[in-house]
């Protein structure tokens, strides 16, 4: 009997962090979440829900609707600074009339005539440069950030990053001048 007992103690010692977490976590059973959903890998509807860190945590369903709300803007905001990026892209690498002063005629031929646009090499030392080196670290962490938000597999935080993603396409995609995207870091 000494033994068993011994056995049964040692076996609850051995535990996981995470079935002792289920076992103890009783308060959050009461209001309808369950811990052992919220690292599910299938896709659910659940509004009780961990998004990215411990202090994000959503119990009800207005908890989770205001959660989407703010994952919706951020999946539009995502997209709008993809388009932002690829813009201050194209103004800097195109000369217009006003920056045709920094082109030498050899540049321009040998009548110095530069009808049309030219494009215009900036080195890596540049202003435009540094400014879109911080724009593309600011998008890839972005970009992981929404990628971890949807491994959720919570159908709520991922249906509001789909419709936000989309909405800011709709909003910011017609303007872009290619439709694929190499600075995209999530396909």
């Amino acid at each position: 009997m000494d033994h068993m007992e011994h056995s049964m103690d040692h076996s609850m010692h051995a535990m996981s962090p995470a079935m002792e977490m289920t076992h103890g976590d009783h308060d959050n059973h009461d209001n309808g979440c369950d811990p052992s959903h919220h690292h599910a890998m299938v896709f659910h509807a659940c509004v009780c829900q961990e998004i990215l860190f411990k202090g994000w945590m959503t119990t009800n369903a207005l908890e989770m609707f205001g959660s989407c709300v703010a994952i919706f803007l951020a999946g539009v905001l995502y997209e709008g600074l993809k388009y932002y990026r690829e813009a201050l892209h194209s103004r800097a690498t195109t000369a217009t009339a006003d920056s045709r002063v920094n082109i030498t005629k050899n540049e321009c031929g040998a009548g110095g005539n530069c009808g049309g646009p030219t494009v215009v090499k900036y080195s890596m030392l540049s202003s435009s440069h540094i400014v879109q080196t911080g724009l593309h670290v600011v998008q890839a962490t972005s970009s992981y950030i929404l990628m971890l938000i949807f491994m959720t597999y919570n159908l709520w935080p991922c249906l509001a990053l789909v419709l936000g993603l989309g909405v800011g396409y709709f909003f910011f995609g017609w303007r872009k001048s290619t439709v694929v995207d190499a600075n995209e870091h999530c396909q």
